[in-house]
């Protein structure tokens, strides 16, 4: 129960503007890795959903390809199917190498971190397994997102109305605050 109520932590401080800093050494390793693990299953919450989905929809610019969008999609499926596989394999074989490490008093750390990422890639190797050959797609257009795509020609003033505007349609309260980092970091 407290590994569910410390990711909910996370997951909060990580969608804050500015998230207070920790005064301590170890207050600081704690926030830290809490904020990896929640970007790490934020990553990857998707393609966990999908292990347990029969049916999905995938919305798309309403001026593409509904066919090529698909293929865009199942194509990104597969790379992430591949690359989770990969980190399984690389991430069981760390789970086995730390394994003499849990008879040392203490916690293990090693343990835990390769536990988690094992797991982590497991589900999501299923979700995207499972996204490729079984989930039935429906693709639908969108023209909120035509229009975000649209927002990123614009100066930064009209952009940042745009976005928020299509984040409160698509009823995505942080879409905002994610978009305008991608553009900021991409700029």
């Amino acid at each position: 129960m407290r590994f569910q109520t410390q990711l909910k932590e996370a997951e909060r401080v990580r969608h804050q503007a500015a998230p207070e800093e920790a005064k301590t050494f170890l207050g600081r390793m704690q926030k830290r890795s809490l904020r990896w693990l929640a970007e790490r299953i934020g990553e990857q919450r998707l393609l966990w959903h999908l292990r347990k989905a029969d049916s999905a929809t995938l919305h798309v610019d309403a001026d593409m390809n509904l066919r090529e969008a698909e293929g865009v999609m199942r194509a990104a499926m597969k790379r992430d199917a591949d690359r989770h596989l990969r980190l399984l394999v690389v991430h069981f074989l760390g789970l086995i190498a730390s394994a003499p490490v849990a008879f040392v008093p203490g916690p293990n750390v090693l343990g835990y971190l390769f536990t988690f990422t094992v797991v982590g890639h497991f589900l999501a190797w299923r979700g995207a397994r499972r996204g490729l050959n079984e989930v039935e797609w429906q693709v639908e257009p969108n023209t909120a997102l035509t229009d975000l795509r649209g927002a990123f020609v614009l100066g930064a003033e009209d952009r940042h109305r745009v976005i928020h505007d299509v984040a409160h349609r698509l009823h995505m309260p942080k879409l905002a605050r994610f978009v305008e980092q991608m553009a900021t970091t991409s700029a």
